[in-house]
């Protein structure tokens, strides 16, 4: 029915062919889409932005997208949209965030408003935090707590310290100049693996309606870029004179944060801007070009940097609030672990936890309980030496998709080096490696 009678409905757009109906809402509204673009009107536009390539909605008006909008397109003999794409919801305290709970609840009992998050923290972190934080189609809890934990974290913490470092680096040691290029060599090839497969992830993200595992990956990028850093001790390169090579580690670190900048472009263009801007890059080149997010030493040699004033992402601290005094009273109960086993979420999001495909395993001679693999990560291919031949045979691993520590310093066992950890469940003599429950890509992170 594309109508409804005025007798009980007052309003709305006359029926042009009945005086005493007005037309549905639906039917109006989505009309909407080919009217607005010159259907009718103006062929020339119409022509060129229909059919569209997707209709982006919410879970809520799916049916109207889906069943009302492609007969109406038929019984017009026009083309239906590429694809149509429900997103879900955002929650606070179990509810949908919307206008009518914001204005329509007392105090005490509103939903979080996300619009607050601008003005406290700026428009671009909470587009991070929306964009990331949330797996398209799926319901997602919004609260300002988990909002800050997310931008310290990744942003305070990992991209915005290895500006910091970086270019005070820089600064110190070759008078804000960016040294000239140089090849990149066995020391650089995780760096470049994951930066590789973070530009690589986010069109995937972009193409496929998943934002969040693609900036997942830049992140994952942005981590190694920190481990890389650390693993050089630079600081250490500064005090004993070597400045070639101290050269070449700050070289491929900026262009490390030319990449992850680039890709996280979109999600906030004002701070990227301006993290761009840091490395030196001039106006025309400011606005990433997404083949050139591939491409490594496409930085300008020699150009000189501005002083970093402040940091790009300083970290927001949160006021604790000083516990009122209370009686003395029998602790309560808690199943929960107290102590030192506690971990808090930042030290969590040190750890670089990765899928990896095992493309071959053998048995270490001379130790019974040892295996050595050979796993891929993305681009990137590692041994790791795990203590698991009393519960896999070889040949049961290879093609299995495993979870490791990515990031854990190398060590030596029994004259192999071993480049992470696998992860895996134990409980008495019983062992269970973590996998995937699906087919997934090798190298995405985990977490």
């Amino acid at each position: 029915c594309i109508s409804r009678p005025k007798s009980r409905l007052s309003w709305g757009i006359d029926l042009p062919f009945d005086q005493d109906y007005v037309t549905y809402v639906w039917f109006d509204a989505l009309v909407n889409y080919i009217s607005g673009i010159g259907y009718r009107t103006d062929e020339a536009s119409f022509q060129r932005w229909w059919p569209a390539s997707c209709h982006l909605i919410g879970k809520d008006i799916l049916t109207t997208h889906t069943v009302y909008w492609p007969c109406m397109l038929m019984a017009l003999g026009l083309e239906q949209p590429k694809s149509i794409f429900a997103h879900g919801w955002w929650l606070s305290q179990g509810s949908k965030v919307s206008k009518t709970a914001m204005n329509g609840q007392a105090l005490q009992s509103k939903p979080a408003n996300p619009m607050d998050m601008i003005d406290k923290y700026g428009v671009d972190a909470l587009r991070y935090y929306l964009m990331s934080a949330m797996s398209l189609g799926q319901d997602t809890e919004f609260s300002e707590e988990n909002f800050i934990l997310k931008f310290n974290s990744d942003l305070a913490n990992d991209l915005g310290n290895l500006c910091s470092r970086a270019v005070k680096m820089l600064e110190k040691n070759f008078d804000s100049v960016l040294p000239p290029a140089s090849e990149p060599g066995a020391d650089e090839a995780a760096l470049l693996a994951a930066c590789r497969n973070a530009a690589k992830a986010m069109r995937h993200g972009i193409e496929h309606m998943q934002l969040d595992r693609g900036i997942a990956e830049v992140i994952a990028a942005v981590r190694e870029g920190n481990r890389y850093f650390d693993s050089q001790k630079p600081w250490t390169l500064a005090k004993e004179g070597k400045l070639e090579k101290l050269a070449s580690i700050l070289r491929h670190t900026a262009e490390c944060l030319r990449i992850v900048s680039g890709l996280l472009y979109p999600v906030m263009p004002e701070k990227m801007r301006q993290l761009r801007m840091q490395l030196g890059m001039g106006e025309e080149k400011l606005s990433p070009v997404m083949e050139k997010l591939s491409q490594w030493n496409y930085l300008d040699d020699g150009v000189r940097l501005p002083r970093l004033e402040a940091p790009v992402f300083p970290r927001i601290e949160v006021k604790k609030e000083k516990p009122a005094a209370a009686a003395k009273q029998a602790p309560a109960k808690t199943s929960a672990p107290i102590g030192e086993n506690l971990v808090d979420i930042e030290d969590f999001a040190k750890l670089s936890l990765r899928t990896a495909e095992v493309i071959k395993a053998e048995r270490v001679e001379g130790a019974d309980r040892l295996l050595c693999l050979q796993v891929r990560l993305g681009e990137e291919e590692r041994q790791i030496v795990a203590g698991i031949a009393e519960f896999y045979a070889p040949e049961d691993l290879l093609g299995k998709l495993v979870v490791i520590v990515a990031n854990l310093k190398p060590r030596e066992l029994r004259g192999l080096l071993s480049q992470g950890m696998l992860l895996a469940a134990k409980r008495g003599k019983k062992l269970s490696l973590i996998t995937c429950d699906q087919p997934f890509v090798s190298g995405a992170s985990v977490g």
